[in-house]
């Protein structure tokens, strides 16, 4: 139950302090990713999102983010289908509209030519970098009366729990970011 900005403890049933915890911070991160005013809610959003052309949705900006955080080689309209947790046609209706908006191409891949992938434009690039730098500078705001030692924290913090979820909840046959080729039928 959350109250005053923050966690406060409630239950019925005899449960460890760890699972209490867990399901708080579960909490946290759903408020900080869904909640009107949370960091990815859709107040922000809109907000940041102002940097990219017409039409382009919080779902094509985290199609964008994904492209660009690939590494060599970019990633498949499968890759893309896996990120969104959607089937096949709904990614490629999202990479068209990216494509229309010249943000991505799709191109062939350098050892099986049956693979296309979806690689930002110089366009997309610039795009995608003026949305990042207004979300920094939303960040920014958002904690600006904190001290560096919390950010620092923080930071270290999230690193921390990137590492163990990527360490201890791998998902099986979703694909890596830095992405081995796959020969899963993208032509």
């Amino acid at each position: 139950m959350r109250c005053q900005g923050r966690w406060r403890r409630r239950t019925l049933v005899s449960v460890s302090d760890r699972d209490e915890e867990l399901r708080g911070l579960d909490a946290v991160l759903q408020e900080l990713r869904h909640a009107r005013y949370g960091l990815y809610g859709p107040l922000v959003r809109e907000r940041f999102l102002g940097g990219l052309p017409a039409g382009v949705t919080s779902t094509g900006y985290r199609v964008l983010r994904f492209v660009e955080a690939s590494t060599p080689p970019p990633p498949t309209v499968s890759d893309i289908a896996a990120l969104l947790l959607s089937d096949r046609a709904r990614a490629v209706r999202v990479v068209d509209r990216l494509a229309a908006a010249g943000l991505v191409t799709r191109v062939r891949d350098t050892v099986d030519r049956r693979i296309r992938r979806v690689a930002l434009t110089d366009t997309g690039r610039r795009h995608v970098a003026v949305a990042a730098a207004r979300r920094t500078r939303l960040l920014g705001e958002a904690i600006a009366d904190w001290p560096d030692e919390d950010l620092a924290r923080l930071t270290d913090y999230l690193e921390r729990l990137n590492a163990s979820v990527a360490r201890h909840l791998p998902v099986s046959g979703a694909p890596e970011v830095s992405g081995a080729p796959e020969v899963s039928g993208d032509r």
